[in-house]
C-alpha cells in the first residue's frame, strides 16, 4: 500500500513539531523561556537523526524559529532558564497508566562566547521521546511559542490543540470543541500549590482569565472562551470553549470571520456573507464574557438562518456593542451641548 504524504495546508513542514496530546496535557511549571526551551529542545531532537539524547543548537536558530529579538535581558533569561529547566519534572500520563519524569534534562549548557545551547536528555525521557507513536498526536508551528508571553497562557494554547481532535464530533458542532478542568485538576495541570491563590477571584484572574486574554489577542488560529460551572455559589471547574479561527480569512489589516458558501445555501438565500463578515476577534475580546452567554443560548436555540451559533453569537455580541457605543455618543453630545451655568 503506497504510504500517503502529510499535507499541512498553511504551514511549513520544516517547522512543524509534532508531538503526542499527553506531552501537552502534562503537568509541570516552569517560567514562559524554560517552556520554550523544552518545546524547541524536543522539536531540534525530533528533526535530527542522532541516536544520542543529546541535542544542540545556535542562539540564532532559536531566536529566528520563535521569532524572538536577542538582548541583554533575554540572554538573563536564558542563563535563569538553563539552571531551572534541570529541576523540571513533567508527570506525563495516558488512558492506561501514568509516568513520571523526574528530570527531563541530565545536563544543560550555554555558551555565550560561541552563542550555542546543548541539551542532555535523561534516559527516561529519550525512551518517551523514541517510542512515539503515530497516534493522539498535535501540530502546531514552532514559531508560535515565541508569540505568547505567559506561561499560563501557553500551556492553555497546548492543552487546547490536545483536544483539537474533537472538533465537529461527539456533539460539538463544526469548527469548535471543548475541554473542561475542575479547580483541583487545574492546580495539577500548572503544578499551583493549595497555598498559591487561595482565594477564588485572584485564581480565577490570574489562571484563567489573563491569560486567555493574551492568548485570544494573538491569533494563533484558536479562540478560548472559559464559562465557570458552579457548585452552589462556589467555582469548583471551568468549561472551555474552543473555535478554530483559522477560518478568519485575511482582508487588508483586519481578520474577516469566513462564512461557508454551503452554510448560507442552507438558510436565507437574500443574506450576503458580506453582510455577515466582521472583525470576530476584535469584537470578542471586547467582551468574552457576553460572548459565552450569547453562544449557549444560540446552542441551545438553533438560527432560522441556519448560521452557525458562533456565527450568530457574534453578530448578536457586534449588534449589543454598537449600541452601547452609540448610546454612550450620544450621551457625551447632550454633556457637551448643556449650556453652562
Amino acid at each position: 500500500m503506497k504510504k500517503k504524504s502529510l499535507i499541512i495546508k498553511g504551514f511549513s513542514q520544516q517547522n512543524i513539531l509534532k508531538i503526542p496530546n499527553n506531552f501537552l496535557r502534562a503537568s509541570y511549571k516552569c517560567s514562559a523561556t524554560t517552556q520554550r526551551m523544552y518545546f524547541y529542545s524536543i522539536f531540534k531532537y525530533l528533526s535530527s537523526s542522532k541516536s544520542d539524547n543529546i541535542v544542540s543548537f545556535s542562539f540564532s536558530d532559536f531566536f529566528n524559529d520563535l521569532n524572538l529579538s536577542d538582548g541583554q535581558k533575554t540572554r538573563i533569561l536564558i542563563k535563569e532558564s538553563a539552571n531551572e529547566i534541570l529541576d523540571m519534572k513533567i508527570v506525563l500520563e495516558d488512558n492506561e497508566k501514568q509516568y513520571e519524569v523526574t528530570n527531563v534534562f541530565q545536563s544543560a549548557k550555554c555558551v555565550f562566547t560561541e552563542t550555542t545551547f546543548s541539551f542532555k536528555f535523561t534516559d527516561d525521557m529519550k525512551v518517551f521521546l523514541d517510542e512515539l507513536k503515530e497516534i493522539g498526536f498535535s501540530l502546531f508551528e514552532i514559531n508560535d511559542l515565541g508569540k505568547l508571553k505567559s506561561f499560563y497562557a501557553l500551556r492553555y494554547y497546548l492543552v487546547a490543540l490536545s483536544y483539537k481532535g474533537f472538533k465537529g464530533k461527539k456533539g460539538n458542532i463544526k469548527n469548535s470543541w471543548y475541554f473542561e478542568y475542575s479547580v483541583e485538576d487545574l492546580r495539577k495541570l500548572f503544578d499551583i500549590n493549595d497555598d498559591e491563590y487561595p482565594q477564588m477571584g485572584p485564581f480565577k484572574n490570574t489562571v484563567v482569565e489573563l491569560p486567555l486574554k493574551e492568548l485570544n489577542e494573538r491569533n494563533l488560529g484558536i479562540q478560548i472562551i472559559s464559562t465557570p460551572i458552579k457548585k452552589g455559589r462556589k467555582i469548583v471547574a471551568f468549561h472551555f470553549d474552543c473555535i478554530d479561527s483559522t477560518k478568519l480569512a485575511k482582508v487588508g489589516d483586519t481578520n474577516y470571520l469566513y462564512i461557508e458558501d454551503q452554510h448560507l445555501e442552507e438558510g436565507n438565500k437574500e443574506v450576503k456573507s458580506s453582510d455577515i463578515q466582521m472583525d470576530a476577534v476584535k469584537i470578542i475580546s471586547r467582551d468574552p464574557i457576553r460572548y459565552a452567554e450569547l453562544l449557549a443560548e444560540e446552542k441551545n436555540n438553533p438560527n432560522i438562518f441556519g448560521f452557525s451559533p458562533e456565527i450568530q453569537a457574534v453578530i448578536r455580541l457586534r449588534d449589543e456593542l454598537q449600541a452601547a457605543d452609540s448610546e454612550k455618543e450620544d450621551s457625551k453630545i447632550n454633556i457637551e451641548s448643556e449650556p453652562s451655568a
